[in-house]
């Protein structure tokens, strides 16, 4: 999902990361499509003003060009970097993780509703990428501790953290990234006090205070129903729902908030990212049985511990023997993963997963057509592509 970039957009990645790491005092942002400046006030406090209106002084420190409308995930990538390799017990840590640096949905999430719509008073581009960077580190270190509970050996065809570190290291990393991304998130509000006025206010949007629901999807996982299809899939969506969906939701929820959403879109961008955690953890399930290399990890883990993802609830409702075979200890993981394809388990799930997509497309027509709306309808039918 992520495309190289052209050389031009990599001029632009090193002026948005100098501007964000303190080696300029001036950072773009994009408003009617006009460039937008964005220097220290004598307060302390960012302000704003057109560039053809700024004063020479401070136009004269800005490209004439305007950032970009699209999606950069190398410069999130490298404001990680800053961020996180600072001299710390944990820098070989970070480095490894950085290496491998996955499609950063999360961070795209974050960008494109930071400018759904452009005319809205928004923070500026590098206090989106901050943003963007903070829903990153909570990700990744969820992932650690993932592969901690998981016993996973590999991550993005690389040594898992606690394979590679030591299971004690690996947690003690996975807490720090994750406060670390909460000063980060607490700086940029600090930075934007008008534009996150009414953070939180909003009914029926996920804020902070929900970020627990990570670990406990988690643990919701472990406690799985009667082996009844009906009761699996609602079981499924709440776990989805809190394990992948509660940080889709943040980066909407706060993407959204940065760049000006009101709130009765905020929600339809809630509705979005309901929908599209649901599509993209169905679509990784069915991937896991199919063993897919972009997986980057070993397939059939679900299988071998007996997790009711969606291709295996949808194989209890098609296969009239399906249960017991399910039940059964003798049953192998390589038998259920061939009985799972044959039955046409895979492909059920594979069209669930492109309904939630399109019904996550569907939440997006509040918005006016922006290449910010486009990219977040995209990225939902990429997901669901083979």
């Amino acid at each position: 999902m992520d495309n190289p970039t052209s050389p031009s957009e990599h001029q632009q990645d090193e002026h948005l990361v100098a501007a964000m790491s303190g080696r300029s005092s001036t950072a773009h942002a994009v408003v009617d499509d006009r460039a937008r400046v964005t220097a220290p006030a004598s307060n302390g406090r960012a302000h704003s003003a057109d560039a053809a209106s700024a004063p020479a002084c401070a136009a004269d420190q800005v490209d004439a060009q305007p950032i970009a409308p699209v999606y950069q995930p190398a410069m999130v990538t490298e404001r990680m970097r800053e961020i996180l390799v600072t001299g710390s017990d944990f820098d070989d840590i970070y480095r490894h993780v950085l290496a491998a640096p996955g499609k950063r949905v999360r961070a795209r999430l974050v960008l494109d509703c930071h400018r759904l719509l452009p005319s809205a008073v928004s923070t500026s581009v590098a206090d989106a990428v901050d943003l963007a960077c903070s829903m990153e580190m909570f990700h990744e270190s969820s992932l650690i501790h993932d592969d901690i509970c998981d016993s996973s050996l590999l991550r993005r065809d690389s040594p898992s953290v606690p394979a590679l570190f030591g299971i004690r290291t690996a947690a003690r990393a996975g807490f720090h990234m994750a406060g670390t991304a909460l000063e980060v998130l607490a700086r940029v509000l600090e930075n934007n006090p008008v534009v996150c006025a009414h953070l939180g206010e909003a009914p029926g949007v996920t804020y902070l205070d929900r970020i627990s629901d990570l670990s406990a999807g988690q643990l919701v996982e472990t406690m799985a129903p009667d082996v009844d299809d009906a009761a699996l899939r609602r079981h499924y969506e709440v776990v989805a729902g809190a394990k992948t969906g509660t940080l889709f939701r943040l980066a909407c929820s706060y993407g959204g908030t940065a760049g000006g959403v009101d709130h009765d879109r905020l929600r339809a961008l809630m509705q979005y990212a309901e929908q599209f955690s649901l599509a993209f953890q169905i679509m990784d399930d069915v991937r896991d049985v199919e063993g897919d290399p972009a997986l980057g990890k070993e397939a059939c883990g679900d299988l071998d511990r007996r997790v009711p993802t969606w291709p295996v609830i949808e194989w209890l409702a098609i296969r009239p023997d399906a249960r017991e075979m399910w039940l059964s200890e003798e049953t192998s993981s390589s038998e259920l993963q061939a009985d799972l394809v044959r039955s046409g388990a895979t492909k059920a799930a594979h069209d669930a997963a492109i309904r939630a997509a399109e019904t996550a497309c569907e939440a997006l027509e509040v918005f006016p057509p922006t290449p910010a709306r486009d990219d977040l309808r995209d990225l939902a039918l990429q997901v669901v592509s083979r």
